[in-house]
């Protein structure tokens, strides 16, 4: 079959399919659904439940104020039962008034007030407000002076009384000075419109009746005030006196529960809230808690001194509940959203497998035909314009095929022919490269006992003693010898190539070393089972790696071989000679470098690498060379010879 021609451009799996991109899309059209619905939801549940929250505040504020007001009307309803006792006592004091031409310093106010008092239950102090708002005359000494204008609300309102010609009271009303003590104040305006008579009841069985009508109507303000987020409240009067009635939570301070408002910031907060006469409320971040500060103005009561008993309420409202429902919508919505992603996500694959099955199927079939299996048909999927495209490539997959056959027979023919002429010029250019080492190495080592054999020759007609002459001559045969032999090799070598690569004992090839060599080195191996796949060459590879010992070692008198197995072979070859400097490790393989000839070690090397062998030199300068040849797994082979067995 033809070989497959690359397709340019960037590869099909570097883009991503189309059933993918389909899921993501899905993916991402149920994604934003899924989350605007779940924003929305959220978003709308937790306005709701912010609603909700400011919605029992506002009404707790109102129903706070309302209680407040209902409650003070009622205590004026019930302390109105001692108004016709103040008014009756009254009477005189307007007579004396009028009696003494309307001069106050006229009045024997002491003697007057024992006329009053008489036959009254508890003391009666009588007072004289003037226009300016002071007490200008009392039989209580406490209160002379008292100037009313610095209390500005209160001031108005007797300036508008003191216009008419009423009687009003207030009901009982806690001292200023001594909390401990209340009053029961009775107001009318004199004639000429100069003063206020005022009379002062205080009576302590009175009192507690008032103190036990407030008592009454605990249960019922309590109720009215029992509000599930208020955590805590208290009461302000005028004199920024707390209200212990009014006070919820009495087991805690204010600062305490709000962690916020010390002893000063109270005063300061009471001081311009009773100037501005407004509610407001802020947020405690530091407790999750919401401040409300409330103004209740009672100067509408029918009471004189309403707007001086005009107070302040600090309710104070925990966010902790609504944070709790908050927290809760936020893991049901993620629990929600979560469960309704993963379901968006099944959804979203079950579409993107089934609307695109017809294309994947029809591309794993081309991918089939692409492969090279051009029988395959692509199947039908059942649509329209799938068919009619699946029907096209059918069609033209049957063409490709039969000029494919075509193809692929003359296809057949070239390589049967480019094969045999490959093999041809390679098994050439092998045994020209051989016959060029051979030819090159043989030639070195001609030459070399070629100089010998001159020297031996041209040493004996200058001998002295004849007796030496046999000696030379000897040694001249011995190298006439040598010569024969690299001749017979170089005869055995001519056939290389024929028989190719066969295995060859190590420790026979280093054993005709030594006796070659012998008298000059002694080689001392560990070989003896060892087989190395090579052709014949490598005799010569260990013949110059031991003549080299010889020429170079300088003080080399041994030469060790071992044999090393990890995940290759490695014949490990030593001498005790000088070594090698660390700068020549890699050009003494190079052709032409080194003392002698200069192709010693580049044939070693060469030779190896023919078969498939490697060769490097890993010595110590003054330890000996160490040449580690490296041997591939099926190169080598471990031998038992029979002695062994």
């Amino acid at each position: 079959m033809l070989g497959k021609k690359p397709v340019s451009g960037s590869k099909p799996e570097n883009y991503p399919s189309y059933r993918t991109r389909l899921f993501l899309v899905i993916t991402l059209i149920f994604f934003v659904f899924i989350v605007l619905i779940s924003c929305t939801l959220y978003f709308f549940s937790i306005n709701q439940v912010i609603t909700e929250f400011t919605d029992s505040r506002q009404q707790a504020e109102k129903t706070f104020v309302s209680s407040a007001i209902l409650t003070e009307v009622g205590i004026e309803t019930f302390d109105a039962q001692y108004d016709f006792l103040l008014h009756d006592r009254m009477i005189p004091f307007i007579k004396a008034y009028e009696e003494n031409r309307q001069d106050p310093s006229l009045i024997n106010l002491n003697s007057l007030k024992t006329t009053i008092s008489s036959g009254v239950p508890g003391e009666i102090e009588l007072f004289m407000i003037n226009k300016s708002g002071v007490v200008e005359y009392t039989t209580y000494e406490r209160d002379k002076n008292m100037d009313f204008s610095q209390y500005p609300d209160f001031f108005s309102s007797l300036s508008l009384f003191l216009q008419g010609d009423e009687f009003k009271s207030d009901p009982w009303t806690r001292d200023f000075y001594d909390p401990k003590l209340y009053w029961k104040y009775g107001y009318h305006p004199t004639s000429d419109h100069e003063y206020i008579l005022e009379l002062g009841l205080r009576n302590d069985n009175y009192s507690q009746m008032h103190k036990k009508m407030l008592s009454s109507l605990k249960d019922i303000i309590e109720d009215a005030m029992n509000i599930q987020n208020i955590v805590h409240v208290e009461v302000y009067d005028k004199a920024y006196r707390k209200q212990t009635f009014w006070t919820k939570n009495k087991s805690q301070s204010l600062s305490s529960v709000t962690g916020v408002l010390t002893s000063e910031e109270l005063t300061n907060l009471l001081n311009q809230t009773f100037e501005s006469k407004k509610s407001f409320v802020f947020d405690n971040p530091q407790k999750n808690q919401v401040i409300s500060i409330q103004y209740v103005d009672l100067s509408p009561v029918s009471s004189l001194s309403g707007s001086e008993r005009s107070f302040i309420g600090i309710l104070i409202f925990s966010r902790e509940k609504i944070e709790e429902i908050i927290l809760y919508y936020q893991v049901v919505f993620i629990v929600i959203t979560i469960i309704s992603l993963i379901l968006g996500l099944i959804i979203a694959q079950y579409l993107s497998v089934y609307i695109s099955r017809p294309i994947t199927m029809m591309t794993e079939d081309i991918g089939i035909i692409a492969s090279s299996s051009l029988t395959h048909s692509v199947r039908a999927t059942g649509i329209h314009e799938t068919e009619m495209l699946r029907h096209s490539i059918n069609q033209m997959v049957a063409s490709i095929s039969e000029y494919i056959a075509e193809i692929e027979t003359q296809k057949n023919s070239l390589e049967n022919e480019l094969f045999l002429r490959e093999k041809a010029e390679k098994s050439l250019a092998s045994a020209n490269k051989r016959l060029t080492q051979l030819s090159q190495i043989t030639r070195h080592d001609v030459l070399n006992q070629v100089t010998s054999l001159q020297l031996y020759l041209g040493l004996i007609p200058d001998l002295e003693d004849r007796s030496e002459i046999s000696v030379y001559a000897e040694r001249a045969l011995n190298v006439v010898k040598k010569i024969t032999q690299l001749l017979s090799f170089t005869y055995d070598n001519e056939k290389i190539g024929e028989d190719g690569a066969i295995w060859q004992n190590i420790g026979e090839i280093l054993d005709q070393s030594q006796a070659e060599f012998s008298g000059r080195i002694t080689i001392i191996h560990s070989c003896q089972n060892l087989e190395i796949k090579t052709d014949r060459l490598i005799k010569k590879v260990f013949y110059n790696l031991i003549d080299n010992t010889i020429r170079h070692g300088k003080t080399a008198d041994r030469i060790w071989v071992s044999f090393e197995e990890n995940d290759s072979g490695s014949i490990v070859y030593q001498d005790n000679g000088i070594g090698i400097p660390d700068d020549e490790k890699k050009k003494i393989f190079n052709r032409g470098y080194g003392k002698g000839t200069g192709i010693g070690m580049a044939f070693i090397k060469e030779v190896l690498e023919s078969n498939d062998i490697q060769i490097i030199e890993n010595g110590t300068l003054g330890h000996g060379v160490r040449f580690e040849i490296i041997i591939p797994k099926d190169h080598y082979r471990i031998i038992q010879k029979m002695s062994e067995n």
